[in-house]
């Protein structure tokens, strides 16, 4: 995240202004990035369409060319607010019938080094924030990837991270010190700071009586493992101890109160490939995550 030289902006049809254009501009003019914007929308008006017997074939060709005519104009309204503000970019327009795997096949062309997508409600009958178009682009697309949410970044927010420093598989080490340097990196361009973020659930054995003193004494030996795992994590990396936040309890609930305690404006976090058992657990947890977020949400890979 050092370097973001390409960014990849999904534009969505369906909305008049989609704030992924905003947030591809304040990244733009931080990092000096060209943008490439990308539309696509199926067009219902198939080859199929022209053999309706009785309607002239015409019709059908007039309302195809206004359908792209359309996206065309939005596209170049957004070409020229981009260049006016001094910033390289391109557009497309495409109309496959799966956006998942068009998203994918723009970037692999494109080869960019983010890809910034927005996610909303899309009605009233449609409560989930986080499509089946978002989970396969987190799970299969290879570049970072920024999901957007339906708000403007705050003018005193921060970047925030979420670790697990007690985890014993080493991909997923490698991956909380990704997370951090591109917490860290985000931070200095931004210039909002970054915050780490831990959260422990304390297991409270049936050995110990609930507020007796064995479980005291095990709820602080707990909480000082966590803390000693957490700062070794951190010792090579240059974080502010008072962004430094260790939270027990459930993590879903804690990181959201978190994020709305410190005016998050991005949470940056990991996604790594599972057997069908974690996916099933971390997916759910995941879920929850993105669809309340009150935040941005920036996933990357190892």
């Amino acid at each position: 995240m050092d370097n973001i030289e390409n960014i990849l902006v999904v534009i969505d049809p369906t909305t008049d202004r989609d704030f992924v254009v905003d947030r591809a501009k304040s990244l733009a003019l931080a990092y000096n990035s060209a943008v490439r914007f990308f539309i696509n929308n199926t067009n219902t008006l198939s080859k199929h369409s022209y053999l309706y017997e009785g309607i002239d074939p015409h019709f059908f060709e007039t309302q195809r060319e206004l359908f792209v005519s359309h996206y065309d104009q939005l596209l170049e309204e957004l070409l020229e607010e981009f260049k006016a503000a001094n910033i390289e970019v391109s557009a497309e327009f495409n109309e496959d019938h799966h956006l998942a795997d068009a998203i994918i096949r723009q970037a692999t062309t494109v080869n960019p080094d983010l890809v910034l997508k927005s996610t909303h409600h899309h009605s009233s009958l449609n409560k989930a924030l986080v499509t089946n178009t978002d989970w396969r682009l987190i799970r299969k697309c290879p570049y970072p990837l920024l999901l957007v949410k339906d708000n403007a970044w705050q003018a005193e927010g921060s970047i925030v991270t979420a670790v697990d420093p007690l985890h014993k598989k080493a991909e997923q080490t490698r991956l909380d010190h990704m997370l951090v340097e591109a917490a860290e990196q985000l931070s200095t361009v931004l210039k909002q700071p970054a915050c780490v973020f831990h959260c422990y659930f304390p297991f409270v054995s049936t050995m110990f009586p609930l507020g007796g003193t064995g479980t005291t004494e095990h709820l602080e030996q707990m909480r000082q493992q966590h803390s000693e795992k957490l700062q070794l994590l951190l010792k090579p990396h240059n974080i502010d101890p008072s962004n430094i936040h260790l939270a027990h309890g459930e993590l879903v609930p804690a990181l959201l109160q978190y994020l709305d305690e410190i005016s998050a404006n991005i949470l940056v976090i990991g996604a790594l490939s599972r057997n069908v058992l974690e996916r099933a657990i971390v997916g759910n947890t995941a879920e929850k995550i993105l669809d309340d977020c009150p935040c941005d949400v920036l996933i990357l890979k190892p």
